[in-house]
């Protein structure tokens, strides 16, 4: 038998009686998956109130029932108003020395990637701790499922930092604008694209945070 494989599936989120999308990701955590994508997405605005979130018994359908979601054509392109963080805020968490306990807290959080080698690993950084770890095959569904775990947990984005393994894309800063998260720290770069939301949106981005030399994206700079 051969190493043991990430897991992936195909999910259905649904709201009333209609299909709302369908999600190749890792069957865990699907309530969070399905707030932080609302966010994510600008279904509903970050500080909205949710119905109770359903996850059928076989693990491939996300319900829910919730009258206030946006349409597509209402939806936002970034957080209307920017983030604002203190410096130190987000110097301190870009100190290599802050960081490296950080990556280890977050892989030691976690299952699948020592088991698999193949998902993509984020963290909710509160008061200098790692206090969330979610894994997942996309790196869009780790931010969801980020963001949803906050709402879950009664935390503010706006006071927590963001750990990743992955790249930071355009889909994804606009996930993180749209939730209000002030700085995240990735294993990767962003892109071109990703960059210039995040200054519009005011969230700061470390590149190649877990090296000797992270590359900091700093909102006006």
């Amino acid at each position: 038998m051969g190493a043991p494989l990430a897991p992936e599936v195909e999910v259905e989120f649904r709201c009333g009686g209609s299909s709302v999308t369908r999600w190749l990701c890792t069957p865990e955590h699907l309530d969070d998956l399905a707030a932080g994508w609302l966010v994510g997405e600008g279904r509903i605005g970050a500080g909205d109130r949710l119905e109770a979130i359903l996850v059928d018994a076989d693990g491939t359908t996300v319900r829910i029932e919730h009258s206030g979601l946006r349409s597509a054509d209402e939806v936002t392109p970034i957080k209307a108003e920017p983030v604002r963080a203190e410096a130190e805020f987000v110097d301190g968490f870009a100190d290599p020395t802050r960081l490296r306990p950080l990556w280890s807290q977050m892989f030691a959080g976690g299952h699948l990637r020592e088991q698999t080698g193949g998902v993509h690993t984020g963290a909710l950084v509160v008061d200098g701790q790692v206090r969330t770890v979610r894994e997942d095959v996309s790196r869009h569904c780790v931010i969801d499922k980020l963001v949803g775990a906050a709402r879950h947990e009664g935390l503010r984005l706006e006071d927590c930092q963001i750990l990743l393994t992955g790249r930071v894309s355009s889909a994804i800063a606009t996930k993180l604008a749209r939730a209000g998260v002030p700085v995240v720290a990735t294993m990767s770069v962003p892109t071109t694209l990703a960059a210039s939301i995040a200054d519009r949106a005011g969230i700061t981005i470390i590149g190649r945070a877990r090296g000797p030399n992270p590359h900091i994206y700093r909102p006006g700079v």
